[in-house]
């Protein structure tokens, strides 16, 4: 297993991960049609530009050479809460194949530390309340409601926001 920043080169596969994964956990969750606007084009676009960010990266998790999961890390956006303190995980997808094998977990330790090493305090990221699996696995990495709501943009499906707690480095 590899774990390597994105390069703008991985643009589409990173965008395939995303589709593949939107296609399995959020089936039944969000709107069709909003899963069906979620294609390939569209998110190889949407993750080459992220890719481009010099400064928040975004992560890839590979296997035998062959890409599986990856994961973005930011400053929050939330108005309430501190971005010099608060980091934020945008995305994190694994090949709906590929899941209960530990890549979600390594990709989220590494974010983790790297959120650490860059002296945030908290993390935060944004489920939908319905994705029952995804809530469980945060859950089981310390993450917990703290009580942010919202919509998914464009549509009526409710988000929830959890956080976790950063341990102090020594």
């Amino acid at each position: 297993m590899s774990l390597r920043r994105a390069l703008p080169a991985d643009a589409e596969t990173v965008g395939r991960i995303h589709v593949e994964s939107w296609n399995v956990a959020y089936r039944g969750i969000m709107p069709d049609d909003v899963i069906a606007r979620t294609d390939l084009a569209y998110r190889t676009a949407f993750w080459a530009e992220r890719i481009a960010d010099p400064e928040w990266p975004v992560y890839l998790l590979e296997e035998n050479g062959q890409a599986v999961a990856f994961c973005q890390m930011i400053p929050t956006k939330d108005a309430d809460d501190e971005p010099a303190r608060v980091g934020h995980i945008t995305s994190l997808h694994v090949l709906p194949h590929l899941r209960g094998h530990g890549y979600g977990r390594t990709l989220m330790d590494h974010v983790c530390a790297e959120f650490r090493r860059r002296g945030f305090a908290e993390v935060t990221l944004w489920v939908l309340e319905e994705n029952r699996e995804a809530r469980r696995f945060y859950e089981k990495r310390g993450f917990h409601l703290d009580g942010g709501t919202r919509r998914y943009p464009r549509t009526q499906v409710p988000e929830v926001r959890y956080r976790v707690r950063l341990p102090i480095p020594l």
